[in-house]
């Protein structure tokens, strides 16, 4: 058995899974990982934080503290029906998620609507509270340009603006490892395929200057989507103003001329942009076709070279609409068509693994690292011998990828069968100890020989 210090990096668009919101719960991110087989780069959780309101629930959305039956619109609510950032709250649930996230691997991809209301002092305290999650992409009061969410209703296109740059201006004075993302809605030229610049609002006295300090842009974009979800539950012909469909070209074509408008308007500086939310809506096309879309859509990001676009989320994992990779809740969900077409596209999107091959780890101990899922260091075990299984004998979840970029997760004393394998790659993924605090790197003395004791089991093999 040889060893060899390895990296992980990307070198395509990072892969983000939407994973809770208005249209379902946060499900359990070992479920995900079993239907797809591998890990994302990010998860992103729509949060909503207005303490200020006579509704506010730290533990429940507004519809469920509210409950008030004469709303017959998704966003008629006090304020956006998405699960509470509780991170402050004692036994809130925003805190056990977001360290799942990172045992998962992945960067927390966060999205937050709030109350422009909020002081310096509070956002601060939002701000202080996510430190400890490493890095961290910040969306704030996302699709911004629109007209359904509290903040564009009862707030103007500047105002809204002036509270992103408020918040970004504090981020960046707490934070090293907080990304702002300016977020835009492209679903305003769903119907007309053609982008009309005033929706944009990137007038100098509109949001220009969100534009401008922004870590990174963002863009909302479906190929279709049934928006009078959950108050209608189905697509009718007399459903002609609450939803909207077109063809996988379309949308590439708009995501392109809205990112050129925003270049332009930003003194023709590029910045990466995020595809925060993408996804075709099978209640307005169909099972098969929403695969189709969805397939055909990841399969070019494999073919294409998109050095631009920092990453492209799937909205979301489990729906209990139609934007599900399955339907349903935590109860009760089946699996939809567009999950294996959306498994397979992604296995074919590798991370780049560099191999320092130069001589053999020398050392008696490793340090295993995990800063993001663009900084990850682990081993390339090499001439692994007549043994084909590996027990993970470390204290905390590990990753072996085989050598067909196949991921495998296992806990403390579960086994993996490593038949015909030349090489392998083992990580070990952030841990978080026992008083909460997330550790990013993980050291195993004597390297060599705990690694012969894990090659060298004959116990049966895990799945």
């Amino acid at each position: 058995m040889k060893l060899f210090p390895c990296t992980f990096h990307r070198k395509k668009p990072m892969l983000i899974m939407s994973n809770g919101s208005e249209r379902g719960e946060f499900v359990p991110l070992g479920h995900i990982f079993s239907k797809t087989r591998r890990i994302h780069d990010g998860i992103q959780v729509l949060k909503a934080y207005y303490p200020h309101e006579a509704n506010w629930s730290p533990h429940h959305k507004v519809s469920e503290a509210a409950q008030r039956a004469q709303v017959d619109f998704a966003w008629d609510y006090e304020y956006e029906d998405y699960h509470p950032f509780n991170l402050n709250v004692p036994g809130g649930d925003c805190r056990k998620q977001f360290e799942q996230i990172k045992t998962f691997g992945a960067d927390l991809h966060l999205t937050v609507t709030m109350d422009l209301s909020l002081s310096d002092r509070e956002i601060e305290k939002v701000v202080g509270s996510l430190r400890p999650y490493g890095r961290i992409f910040l969306r704030i009061n996302h699709e911004c340009n629109g007209n359904w969410f509290r903040f564009n209703k009862y707030h103007s296109y500047k105002e809204v603006s002036d509270f992103f740059v408020r918040c970004h201006r504090i981020v960046k004075a707490n934070s090293s490892n907080i990304f702002t993302v300016f977020s835009l809605s492209g679903d305003f030229f769903a119907q007309e395929k053609v982008v009309n610049d005033l929706f944009l609002r990137l007038a100098p006295d509109e949001m220009r200057e969100s534009l401008e300090l922004a870590d990174y842009w963002s863009l909302d974009r479906y190929s279709s989507l049934h928006y009078g979800w959950p108050f209608e539950e189905t697509v009718t012909p007399e459903s002609k103003n609450t939803y909207f469909k077109g063809t996988a070209e379309d949308w590439w074509r708009l995501i392109e001329e809205c990112y050129l408008s925003m270049i332009w308007h930003n003194g023709l500086k590029m910045k990466p942009l995020f595809i925060n939310e993408f996804n075709a809506d099978s209640n307005v096309d169909g099972l098969d076709a929403q695969a189709a879309i969805v397939g055909s859509v990841y399969d070019r990001l494999v073919r294409g070279d998109f050095a631009w676009l920092a990453g492209i989320t799937f909205y979301q994992f489990r729906d209990l609409g139609g934007l599900g990779l399955e339907k349903g809740d935590l109860r009760e969900y089946r699996e939809n068509p567009v999950l294996p077409v959306y498994r397979d596209a992604i296995d074919k999107i590798h991370y780049h693994i560099k191999i320092e091959d130069w001589q053999e780890w020398p050392q008696q101990e490793y340090f295993f690292s995990w800063q993001n899922s663009d900084s990850i260091r682990g081993l390339c075990i090499r001439e692994t011998g007549d043994q084909n299984r590996f027990i993970n004998e470390l204290p905390v979840p590990l990753f072996l990828v085989l050598e067909n970029q196949q991921w495998v997760r296992l806990l403390p004393k579960q086994v993996c069968d490593l038949s015909g394998q030349s090489q392998v790659f083992l990580l070990v993924p952030p841990t978080v100890d026992a008083n909460g605090v997330v550790k990013y790197s993980f050291k195993v003395r004597e390297i060599k020989q705990a690694l012969s004791r894990m090659m060298a089991v004959k116990s049966e093999v895990c799945n």
